[in-house]
């Protein structure tokens, strides 16, 4: 009786945090939305070019606007914001963000706009050209912190380029102008093999610098060795999930998807926080 007694405090307890858990997560992302909401970098623009490093106009906008609707003006958020700085990350050609350095540091107070000029020369070892983003830091006087992340720009050493560095311009991935980077199907893994009629875990994994940041669908395909033919098996989920970082999606492949010759793999859909639709595709993996 006793130990009966004790399990069932411990079930409702355990119920309890997690109740506590959400209510908190619910209060944080409420505030997050109330100070945050309406601002945003509208500058640089997407895939904007910079011909001179040492002068990069970065600017904040404090204007409401709804995700993924029409947007609509409204007054400025009354709450008191000042920009306080600013982060570089470079995006390579397959798509990895890294954190550069602090480009600046500040006390700009934002009413309706800030307009601020950062030298990217300040990162050492820079390579041009090179795709960009900057993450920037604003401060709200009475709640917390906002850090609003900027399109991806391109910056060139000059606007006298040479040849290779032409090239090389010209070779800057468009998909990573708009966006799509930073997120990965990393399970199941590469070449792994999962058992048909049992279910199994697709793991999403996101980068804290990607700008995707909505999952809405995830389709299993199989496709031909030999023939590299591509057959959509099915859907294996469709929404709209907001993901931080990771996510988990619980699949099974039907024994009719098996085939000889045959490997599977996933596209994942997402919108990003600058309303792009990005696919990301996983490794191959097999059935045994």
């Amino acid at each position: 009786m006793r130990l009966a007694v004790l399990f069932g405090f411990l079930i409702a307890f355990v119920a309890v945090t997690f109740v506590q858990a959400d209510s908190l997560q619910d209060e944080i992302d409420g505030a997050l939305k109330k100070f945050c909401g309406g601002i945003a970098v509208t500058g640089p623009s997407k895939g904007q070019t910079f011909s001179n490093p040492k002068k990069i106009t970065v600017t904040v906008s404090n204007v409401s606007f709804s995700k993924r609707i029409t947007a609509l003006s409204r007054k400025p958020n009354a709450q008191a914001k000042v920009v306080v700085g600013v982060d570089a990350y470079s995006i390579n050609s397959k798509g990895k963000a890294t954190y550069l350095t602090t480009v600046w540091k500040g006390n700009y107070k934002l009413n309706k706009k800030a307009t601020l000029s950062v030298d990217l020369t300040k990162v050492s070892k820079l390579k041009l050209p090179g795709q960009f983003e900057f993450r920037v830091w604003v401060h709200n006087t009475k709640g917390p912190d906002c850090t609003l992340m900027s399109k991806v720009f391109k910056v060139k050493s000059s606007s006298h380029s040479n040849a290779v560095e032409e090239a090389e311009y010209k070779g800057l991935n468009e998909n990573i102008d708009r966006g799509c980077f930073g997120v990965e199907v990393t399970s199941p893994t590469l070449g792994e093999k999962v058992s048909v009629n049992q279910q199994y875990a697709v793991q999403i994994q996101r980068d804290s610098a990607a700008h995707a940041d909505t999952l809405t669908s995830l389709e299993l395909y199989s496709v031909n060795i030999e023939t590299r033919e591509s057959k959509l098996i099915h859907s294996s989920w469709s929404g709209s999930q907001s993901i931080n970082n990771l996510f988990n999606i619980k699949d099974t492949i039907p024994e009719s998807a098996k085939a000889e010759d045959t490997a599977f793999y996933y596209k994942l859909t997402a919108t990003t926080q600058h309303d792009e639709t990005c696919e990301f595709y996983s490794h191959p993996f097999y059935v045994n």
